[in-house]
C-alpha cells in the first residue's frame, strides 16, 4: 500500500491548533468560571450590604423605642399592626411603628422599584406572613445549630433567577418590650432576614461578559495560529524547500546546482554546507569522468589485444590441430602395420600401449580441432531429420565393448520414432561423450539408464550412471572449458576438460539446452533438450 505523505507545514499547522486551542480553551473557560464566581459573590456581597443597611435600620429604630407615622401619609398605608400604640397631636394622629413594620414597608418600597426583595421569617411567627419557607427553615436552623451567620442560594421562581440570602436576627434587650411572654431569651436568634435579588442581569452580563471572551478568544486563537504558521513558512518550510529543490536537481544529476538561503541562522549555515558538497561532488565527478575515460581507453586497447591474442590462439590451436593429424595418421598407419607382422609377445604389449596413448592423442587433438573451431563459429552445420531413437541404438553399439570391459550394462527402453532435425554427425558426437563419461565414472558391474522423451514441441534425453557423483561447488562448472573433474575413487584427473563444453556448445548450436544433476557418491544423470523443428 502506498504511503501517504503529509507536508511539514500541514504537521506544524495540525500541532499548533493541538496546542493552542485545548490550552487556550482551559484558560477561557476557568475565566469564564471565575467571571462566574465573581458575579455571584459580587451578588452575596450586594445582598450583605442590603441586609446590614436592613439590619442597622431597626437597630436605630429598636434604640429608639420605635417611631411615630402620620396615619394620613403615604408611608402609613398598606401596613397592618397589632399594638394599637397611637398617638395624637395637633398635626394628626400618629402610629407607632416597630422595627418589623418598618422592614415590611422598606421592603414594599424596595419592591416596587424591582431592585431586591426582603423580608422577615421565623419559626414561630407573630405574624402568619413572616412564616419561613424550606430553605429559610434550614437557615434558621443552622443559625442555631451551628452558629454560622448566613446562607444563599441561586433558584428559580415562575421563570426568575434569583439569589435568596438570609441572615440571622437577634433577639435585643429593646425587643424584650414587645415579644414579652414568649419565653424568648436576650441575645438568641429570633428569626432571621431574608433578602431575594433578582440575577437577570447579572445573568445577562455574565452572558455578555462569556460572549465578549469567547470572540476574544477565537481572535488570539486565529491570530496566533496564523502568526506562528507565517513565521513557521518564513523561517523553516521556505528554506526546506529551497534545499529540497536544491537535492532534486543534484540528484537528476545537475552537480551545478547551488541554493541561496539568507536568514541568519543555522539554515543559512546548511545551504552553505549544501553548497560546499555540491561542489565538492562536481569535482569529484569531473575527476571520475577523466578516470572512466583514461580506463576506457586502456581497457579498449586491451581488449583488442586481447581480441588479437585470441584470434592467434584460435588460428594457432585450429593450425596446429589439422597439422597433428596427418603425423597422428602415419603413426596410426605404421602401428596397424606393426600389429599385422609384430608377432613376440613382449612386443605385441608395447604396441598396445603405444596404440592406446595414441588414441588418447588423437582424440584430443579432435576435440581440440572441434573446440576451436566452435569458439571461432566456423563450424558449419548440417541439419536434417533424424530419428534419435535409432541413433542412440547405433551409439550404444559403437560404445558397448567399452561398458563390457568394465562389466557395465547399459538399459534403453526402445519408444518408438522420435524424429527431429538435427546435426546427425554432432549429436552422435554428444551421445558418445555423455556415455563415456558415464561408463569412465561408474563403478564395474553397475548399470548405465538412457530415456528418451518427447513432447508436441522438444525431445528430451537423459544419461544416468552409478558412479561417484558429482558435489554441489563443481555441478555448476562441468561444462566449462578445460575444466575436469577427478574421476574413480581415488581422485585421479583424466581428460581435457573440452567434451562436456563442446557438447554444451553443440546443443547450444541446435538452441538446445543442456544441465546435470547430482547425488554425491550415488549417481549423476545428463540431460539435453532440443527442439524438433530448427528455424
Amino acid at each position: 500500500m502506498k504511503k501517504r505523505h503529509v507536508s511539514l507545514q500541514w504537521k506544524f499547522l495540525c500541532c499548533i491548533v493541538l496546542i493552542i486551542f485545548p490550552t487556550l480553551g482551559i484558560i477561557f473557560t476557568w475565566a469564564a468560571i471565575q467571571n462566574e464566581k465573581q458575579a455571584v459573590n459580587q451578588a452575596v456581597n450586594q445582598a450583605r450590604i442590603v441586609s446590614q443597611q436592613v439590619i442597622l435600620t431597626r437597630q436605630w429604630i429598636s434604640d429608639c423605642g420605635g417611631i411615630f407615622v402620620d396615619m394620613q401619609s403615604r408611608g402609613a398605608k398598606d401596613i397592618s399592626y397589632f399594638v394599637n400604640d397611637s398617638l395624637r397631636t395637633p398635626a394628626g394622629l400618629y402610629q407607632r411603628f416597630t422595627p418589623s413594620m418598618v422592614t415590611r414597608k422598606l421592603s414594599q418600597y424596595s419592591r416596587r422599584q424591582d431592585l431586591y426583595r426582603f423580608r422577615l421569617t421565623s419559626l414561630n411567627p407573630l405574624n402568619p406572613e413572616n412564616r419561613a419557607d424550606g430553605f429559610e427553615k434550614t437557615a434558621l436552623t443552622k443559625f442555631k445549630t451551628d452558629g454560622i451567620h448566613e446562607m444563599f442560594r441561586i433558584a428559580s421562581h415562575n421563570g426568575r433567577h434569583y439569589m435568596q440570602y438570609v441572615v440571622p436576627l437577634y433577639l435585643e434587650t429593646a425587643c424584650l418590650e414587645c415579644h414579652r411572654g414568649q419565653g424568648e431569651i436576650p441575645n438568641s436568634v429570633r428569626g432571621g432576614l431574608s433578602v431575594l435579588l433578582p440575577l437577570e442581569k447579572m445573568n445577562a452580563s455574565i452572558e455578555k461578559n462569556q460572549l465578549k471572551l469567547v470572540i476574544s478568544g477565537a481572535a488570539l486563537i486565529s491570530l496566533t495560529s496564523f502568526t506562528l504558521f507565517f513565521l513557521m513558512r518564513r523561517f523553516v518550510i521556505k528554506p526546506l524547500k529551497k534545499l529540497e529543490t536544491m537535492t532534486d536537481e543534484i540528484g537528476r544529476g545537475n552537480l551545478d546546482a547551488r541554493v541561496a538561503i539568507a536568514t541568519g541562522d543555522e539554515f543559512e549555515k546548511l545551504g552553505l554546507r549544501f553548497n560546499t558538497m555540491a561542489e565538492s561532488l562536481s569535482k569529484g565527478r569531473d575527476l571520475l569522468e577523466e578516470k572512466i575515460a583514461l580506463a576506457t581507453r586502456e581497457l579498449s586497447e586491451a581488449n583488442r589485444e586481447l581480441q588479437t591474442l585470441d584470434q592467434l590462439k584460435s588460428d594457432f590451436m585450429a593450425t596446429i590441430s589439422h597439422e597433428l593429424r596427418t603425423p597422428l595418421t602415419v603413426i596410426r598407419g605404421g602401428i596397424d602395420y606393426l600389429n599385422r607382422t609384430v608377432k613376440k609377445e613382449d612386443n605385441r604389449n608395447y604396441l598396445e600401449i603405444i596404440d592406446k596413448n595414441l588414441g588418447r592423442l588423437i582424440h584430443l587433438v579432435s576435440d581440440l580441432f572441434d573446440f576451436t573451431k566452435m569458439e571461432a563459429k566456423k563450424i558449419e552445420w548440417s541439419f536434417d531429420q533424424v530419428n534419435l531413437s535409432v541413433l542412440i541404438k547405433e551409439v550404444i553399439e559403437i560404445i558397448n565393448p567399452l561398458s563390457t570391459d568394465k562389466q557395465i550394462t547399459i538399459r534403453y527402453e526402445d519408444p518408438g520414432d522420435v524424429l527431429a532435425d538435427l546435426d546427425l554427425e554432432r549429436i552422435e558426437q554428444v551421445l558418445v561423450n555423455l556415455i563415456d563419461n558415464a561408463i569412465k565414472f561408474s563403478d564395474p558391474q553397475t548399470a548405465i539408464q538412457i530415456t528418451l522423451q518427447q513432447d508436441a514441441q522438444t525431445v528430451t534425453v537423459a544419461v544416468s550412471d552409478q558412479g561417484i557423483g558429482i558435489s554441489e561447488e563443481h555441478l555448476a562448472a562441468i561444462f566449462d572449458k578445460f575444466w575436469t573433474v577427478p574421476t574413480g575413487r581415488y581422485g585421479k584427473i583424466e581428460g581435457t576438460g573440452l567434451g562436456l563444453a563442446i557438447c554444451k556448445a553443440i546443443i547450444e548450436g541446435h538452441n538446445g539446452s543442456i544441465w546435470a544433476e547430482s547425488v554425491k557418491g550415488i549417481s549423476s544423470t545428463f540431460y539435453f533438450r532440443l527442439p524438433k523443428k530448427q528455424f
